[in-house]
């Protein structure tokens, strides 16, 4: 298995960062690396959605855990590797959130090829979190 995240604390309030998370149909809007995003049906554990990154193929992804106001991962299985990504939001003491993108890659081909592909798909997570954070403060 393969497994890095990124953090970065901001002032933006957990409520804003969580209302940008929850609603997974607008990620397109502050993530770049987003061509398009469909979610079939609510946002809820088991729900699936379509994402086209910019420039790929577009893949199927199912919600796989849903902490409401804290953590949304999700699971994406390509082949014979199986990647899960966390996006987790911490309130910090006084004010302000710690924000956490988490990614996993497992599966039979991990051994082999899960750091290529962990590492080309987490390249611009801190990026995202950045305007994640822009997109947070701007509500």
């Amino acid at each position: 298995m393969w497994t890095t995240e990124y953090t970065q604390t901001t002032d933006a309030a957990p409520e804003a960062l969580w209302e940008l998370l929850r609603d997974v149909n607008g990620w397109g809007a502050w993530n770049e690396g987003i061509e398009s995003i469909t979610v079939d049906g609510p946002v809820a554990v088991g729900a699936t959605f379509q994402m086209k990154p910019a420039g790929e193929d577009a893949v199927s992804s199912t919600i796989v855990e849903l902490d409401e106001k804290r953590l949304i991962t999700d699971v994406t299985e390509l082949g014979d590797l199986v990647i899960r990504v966390a996006h987790q939001l911490d309130p910090v003491p006084g004010g302000g959130t710690t924000v956490t993108f988490r990614i996993e890659v497992s599966g039979p081909a991990a051994d082999n090829i899960g750091d290529e592909v962990g590492t080309a798909i987490s390249a611009d997570f801190p990026d995202v979190i950045a305007a994640l954070v822009a997109a947070a403060r701007a509500l």
